[in-house]
């Protein structure tokens, strides 16, 4: 039976609406085509948290003043392996759209190259940035620091933000290996998603009121404090994601939340780094042969799956079937306009 609540959108449909509503709120044609594609692929793939559920938070960035909607991002080589970037206070997926073929070709050249980006938004999945280049060939690794709402392990207020950080690397014969994950113990759309659907998550993610752990999202809501993943190790992570992110590159730190506050916008103009490795020039001629055997090793081993391939069976079915977006979620992206 069809849910009366619901409605079935194409991925053409999905990144039409997205482009009309940015377009709508003064983004321009390069800046609407980029971010509607990365929209309209993270319904496709997953996680849906990050597709037109972002929409909104988009247009506020954009109406509020606090975002750039025509960004002219800068990029500069400024060491043979080293591109930097100037978002122009746009979205940082635009500046590494800009930056991806310089990258590739200096990757190509030295075996190694690097983007870093600041004055910089960023919304979504990371993944968007990486598999481009797994699918010219090279290696991956991108991390970003965002808005502060991780508690160090033992700590009892927020200092690192998500911090998300992805993979990829080419695969013979199949897609890429791609995979991308927030350094809390889950992202930060997740639980807002969940609070709106009125269920908890599936494990504690948060600090209640008392300090104390809780699956509530609502609770956890409250007090804007996130759990690492695995504890000790992820704030580990989120450390080397605020270093190679913000430091590296000269964006805000995660704590720094003035001017975010100011605009009553849920991110920060944190920092990007962006590193490739061309495979082929790392003298091992097998490398292809290792991604292969490790990937068998995986599949063949119970019900584990290489990490990032769940999008694959969610990208078909989408592909083929579209996706369902609740009339809740469509009022309020029809409310923007």
């Amino acid at each position: 039976m069809t849910d009366p609540s619901m409605q079935t959108l194409s991925l053409t449909d999905v990144q039409l609406l997205a482009k009309s509503t940015l377009q709508g709120v003064g983004v321009d044609e390069v800046g609407s085509n980029i971010l509607a594609d990365i929209i309209m692929r993270s319904e496709r793939d997953g996680p849906r948290s990050h597709g037109l559920r972002n929409l909104p938070i988009y247009a506020q960035s954009f109406t509020s003043g606090y975002a750039n909607p025509t960004a002219n991002p800068v990029i500069r080589r400024i060491a043979p392996g080293v591109l930097r970037g100037d978002a122009d206070n746009g979205y940082y997926q635009i500046a590494a759209h800009a930056a991806r073929d310089e990258l590739i070709d200096m990757t190509r050249e030295n075996g190694i190259a690097t983007f870093t980006c600041a004055n910089c938004h960023h919304l979504g999945a990371l993944r968007f940035d990486t598999e481009p280049l797994a699918e010219a060939g090279l290696v991956a690794i991108a991390v970003i620091n965002s808005l502060s709402l991780v508690v160090p392990q033992g700590g009892v207020r927020p200092v690192f933000g998500t911090n998300p950080m992805s993979f990829a690397c080419p695969r013979d014969g199949a897609a890429p290996v791609v995979w991308d994950q927030a350094s809390s113990a889950v992202a930060f759309m997740d639980i807002k998603m969940a609070a709106a659907e009125g269920h908890n998550l599936r494990q504690p993610a948060g600090l209640d009121r008392d300090g104390t752990p809780t699956a509530d999202p609502d609770a956890i809501l409250e007090t804007r404090s996130l759990l690492p993943f695995g504890g000790h190790k992820g704030a580990g992570i989120a450390l080397l994601v605020e270093v190679l992110g913000a430091a590296l590159a000269g964006g805000t730190l995660s704590v720094d939340n003035a001017e975010r506050e100011a605009h009553g916008a849920l991110n920060i103009k944190g920092g990007a780094t962006l590193i490739a490795l061309d495979p082929a020039r790392f003298g091992n001629d097998a490398f292809a042969d290792y991604i292969t055997r490790i990937c068998a090793e995986i599949e063949g081993n119970g019900d584990a799956r290489v990490p990032g391939d769940g999008r694959l069976k969610n990208r078909a079915e989408a592909e083929a079937k579209g996706i369902t977006v609740s009339h809740a979620v469509l009022d309020q992206i029809a409310a923007l306009s």
